[in-house]
């Protein structure tokens, strides 16, 4: 059996990479990192060292890669795919997706049924890819893929860490990640044999699957790194176990809740469970990551239907008043940190169209809304408090 996975990241070597290796299939990795492409050609294998748990580590070889810009070995490689991943974070989505619609144009589509899965912390990664994709088809090309062509998405629940610099040097290609194995896809949108992949299963009912991971799990990971940014702490695990963080998840956690039991319709025992496995993930010191990764992208993170805006949407058409969300949001709007370039984006937005334009045109509400309206009178608050400042 054959997959491509296109990305070759910490998720994408490090998760769906060793679940495919521990299922015997043959890889091929495609990246746009030329450096990385070749590091990893040269070497022919990496590994990968579960956090916790060192007898479940694996070294991964016998892959292919190819460079993006090798579209005759990506062509064939795609030809033969039993299966395909997509894992390049959610700002490279359409990106990847045009040079899938352009490969399948310029080398004659497909020729059997197969799934290309999205493996994205982004609401909808399946739609954006899919819409890149055929964009670049031709009318009757898009038929032909749309009958072949499987576009659907998975779960992602695993978190890959950041080394210390010693590490980082001694094992430049491997991957350290938490001890986590399941990988839950939608099943509607899925096409072909069903895979023989651990963990790899497919599921009915997504959809509610997928807004209950990123309400829950993404939500309360926004709250724990722009707070804990704004109180200076540097260490994700740290941040979320610390008493000014930690309180704010106290309340951030019964908000998620409600609003997903009176949404969803899920079960109050399955959620109560769900977001206590989340606290316990972030606030577990084995994982060291960095909170300036998990705050990186603020302009997408505070898209009308990502991590923030959407449960505080949600929470106030269900009569629930998200105050640690909003209190969140506007933390998030103020987040100031030069090595992120949607950061300086952010901030050089608000200096010269002001903060009605970024709610606005960054996280889609209208003047109207209880939610526009929430926000601005928290920053007012938190600036009379000190806490923001422009």
């Amino acid at each position: 059996m054959k997959a491509v996975v296109f990305g070759a990241g910490k998720i994408a070597r490090g998760f769906i990479g060793q679940l495919l290796d521990l299922s015997s299939y043959e890889i091929t990795f495609i990246d746009a990192n030329k450096e990385l492409v070749n590091a990893l050609r040269e070497a022919g294998k990496y590994s990968v060292h579960i956090l916790g748990d060192s007898s479940k580590d694996s070294v991964i070889e016998g892959f292919d890669i190819f460079h993006v810009s090798e579209s005759g070995e990506i062509a064939r490689a795609m030809k033969q795919a039993d299966i395909m991943f997509v894992s390049v974070g959610g700002n490279g989505l359409k990106h990847v997706g045009q040079m899938i619609g352009e490969l399948l144009s310029t080398h004659a589509g497909l020729d059997h049924q197969v799934s290309l899965i999205t493996c994205e912390n982004v609401k909808d990664a399946a739609a954006i890819l899919a819409a890149s994709l055929y964009e670049k088809l031709s009318e009757s090309e898009a038929e032909n893929v749309k009958q072949l062509l499987g576009i659907t998405e998975a779960v992602v629940l695993r978190t890959a860490t950041i080394p210390s610099e010693e590490l980082q040097v001694a094992e430049p290609l491997s991957i350290w990640v938490q001890n986590y194995w399941n990988i839950p896809v939608d099943k509607a949108r899925y096409k072909g044999k069903e895979p023989a992949i651990k963990g790899l299963e497919l599921i009915d009912g997504f959809g509610n699957l997928l807004t209950q991971k990123m309400y829950t799990n993404n939500t309360s990971n926004a709250v724990i790194a722009y707070n804990g940014h704004l109180f200076g702490y540097e260490i994700l695990s740290e941040a979320a176990r610390s008493p000014e963080v930690s309180q704010l998840l106290d309340a951030v956690y019964p908000e998620i809740n409600a609003i997903l039991i009176k949404s969803l319709g899920i079960s109050p025992e399955s959620q109560h469970l769900f977001s206590e496995n989340a606290r316990k993930k972030y606030e577990d010191p084995i994982i060291v990551d960095r909170v300036v990764r998990h705050a990186k992208d603020p302009i997408r993170k505070l898209g009308p239907n990502d991590r923030l805006i959407g449960p505080a949407r949600l929470g106030l058409a269900n009569g629930i008043t998200p105050h640690t969300i909003v209190d969140t949001i506007a933390k998030a709007l103020y987040y100031d940190e030069e090595s992120d370039e949607e950061s300086k984006q952010l901030k050089a937005m608000r200096h010269e169209k002001g903060m009605d334009y970024v709610l606005e045109t960054v996280c889609g509400l209208e003047p109207e809304e209880p939610l526009f309206r929430l926000i601005k009178e928290q920053i007012a608050l938190l600036k009379q408090q000190g806490v923001l400042h422009d």
